[in-house]
C-alpha cells in the first residue's frame, strides 16, 4: 500500500498561520459566546478550546520531550482504541473547565511558537511515525505533522460553526491538509480485491480543486496521476464537503447528496473514509 514520501508543503509554517488565525479569531469571541454548543459533543466554545491546550500540551510532550504520559493500552480493537482516546479527551475537558477563557487562549498563544520550533527540529521524511486512520504501518513523520495540523485546522472550523461564521477554506491550509487526509483512502480500500488498473476517480472542486486517482496496483491502492484501465468508482465534492465528509463532520442528509457512482462495495468504502479516529456516521 502507498505511502507519502513527503510533507504536502512547509508544515512548522502552516502551523503559525493557523495558530495565528486561531488567535484572531478568539480574540473576538464575547463573554457570552464561550459557553455557546460547539460541533463537538458536550463541548462548548471553551470547551473545545481548552480541548486544543490539552492537544499543544500532548504534541510538545511527544514531539520535543520524547515523553509519553498516556500510552495507548497494547492490542486494543479500532473500537476499543475509540473510546479509550474519547475518554482521555473527555477527562482533559472536564478537568480544564476551572480555566477562564483568558488564561485558555494566553496558554494556545504560549504554545503556538513551542509547536513551530519542535515541528521544524523532525525530519519529514523519516519513516518512523504511526497514523492509525492511514493503515498499521510506519508512516513518514511528515504525514503525522500534517495529522496534528488538520486536527486544528478542523478545530477552528467547528469554532466558526459555533460562533454562526462561514467556514475558511483559503487554499494555503486547506490544499495541504486535504492532501494529507487523503491518505485514509489507499488504508480503508485495502479491504477491496480489485483487478489490476481499477480505478477510484476523486475530484475536489472550489477553493481547492484536485483530481486524485486511485489504482489498484499489486501491493495495494496507489495514487497515480492517470487513472488505471477501468475506472470502478468516482466521488466529486466541493472542498468543504471533502474535508467534512472525511473527519465526520458532513451531516447525514448532505452526504445523501454527494455524487458518487460506481461498484456498490467501493462506493460504500470511499463514503465510509475517515480520516480521524473515531466510527464514520
Amino acid at each position: 500500500m502507498a505511502r507519502p514520501d513527503e510533507a504536502p508543503g512547509d508544515i512548522p509554517e502552516a502551523f503559525g498561520i493557523e495558530r495565528a488565525r486561531l488567535l484572531k479569531l478568539l480574540a473576538t469571541v464575547s463573554e457570552t459566546d464561550w459557553q455557546k454548543p460547539s460541533p463537538c459533543p458536550e463541548w462548548t466554545v471553551l470547551g473545545l478550546c481548552a480541548h486544543l491546550v490539552g492537544n499543544d500540551l500532548s504534541l510538545l510532550s511527544r514531539y520535543r520531550d520524547q515523553y509519553h504520559g498516556t500510552p495507548s493500552p497494547e492490542g486494543l480493537a479500532e473500537a476499543d482504541f475509540i473510546e479509550w482516546i474519547d475518554k482521555l479527551q473527555m477527562e482533559w475537558v472536564w478537568a480544564a473547565r476551572r480555566l477562564s477563557p483568558r488564561l485558555v487562549v494566553d496558554l494556545l498563544a504560549w504554545t503556538g511558537p513551542q509547536l513551530v520550533d519542535a515541528i521544524k527540529q523532525q525530519d519529514p521524511v523519516v519513516r518512523s511515525a504511526r497514523v492509525s486512520w492511514a493503515g498499521p504501518d510506519v508512516v513518514p513523520v511528515g504525514l503525522d505533522q500534517v495529522r496534528e495540523l488538520s486536527e486544528r485546522w478542523i478545530h477552528r472550523q467547528q469554532l466558526l460553526q459555533a460562533l454562526d461564521r462561514s467556514p475558511d477554506l483559503r487554499p494555503e491550509l486547506a490544499e495541504p491538509i486535504l492532501e494529507g487526509l487523503r491518505w485514509a483512502y489507499p488504508f480503508r480500500l485495502s479491504q477491496i480485491r480489485a483487478e489490476l488498473g481499477d480505478t477510484v476517480s476523486i475530484d475536489i472542486s472550489g477553493s481547492v480543486t484536485a483530481k486524485w486517482h486511485l489504482v489498484a496496483a499489486p501491493a495495494g491502492w496507489d495514487f497515480r496521476s492517470e487513472p488505471g484501465s477501468r475506472v470502478v468508482a468516482s466521488l466529486s465534492m466541493t472542498t468543504d464537503e471533502a474535508w467534512r465528509l472525511l473527519t465526520n463532520n458532513l451531516a447525514v442528509d448532505s452526504q445523501a447528496q454527494l455524487h458518487v457512482s460506481g461498484d456498490a462495495r467501493i462506493v460504500e468504502v470511499i463514503r465510509r473514509t475517515r480520516a480521524i479516529i473515531g466510527s464514520p456516521r
